[in-house]
């Protein structure tokens, strides 16, 4: 049996909770990196190589760049939501 379809306001409500995570953790995330404030957790300190890495520079820039990817990725998202409600009520199937 294949699966269901989601209804309109459930898919809506989905996808405005992933928008706004995405846009939330993104600029969050990049705000910590732009400005040096990234804490790690302390079991990370077991390993001082692996924690010395992720508080440098490589580290910083490679949440720098998620939290870009995680920006997008929400731009792409509140694209598909407009998308949905604009073929919603302008009644294009």
């Amino acid at each position: 049996m294949p699966p269901r379809p989601r209804t309109f306001g459930w898919d809506i409500t989905l996808r405005s909770l992933r928008f706004l995570y995405l846009l939330w953790g993104g600029m969050l995330l990049s705000t910590l990196a732009i400005y040096g404030r990234l804490r790690i957790p302390p079991g990370f300190w077991k390993w001082p190589w692996l924690a010395k890495a992720l508080m440098g520079p490589v580290g910083r820039g490679f949440a720098l760049g998620l939290g870009l990817v995680m920006l997008i990725a929400a731009l792409v998202e509140i694209w598909e939501i407009v998308d949905r409600l604009l073929a919603r009520f302008l009644g294009d199937p």
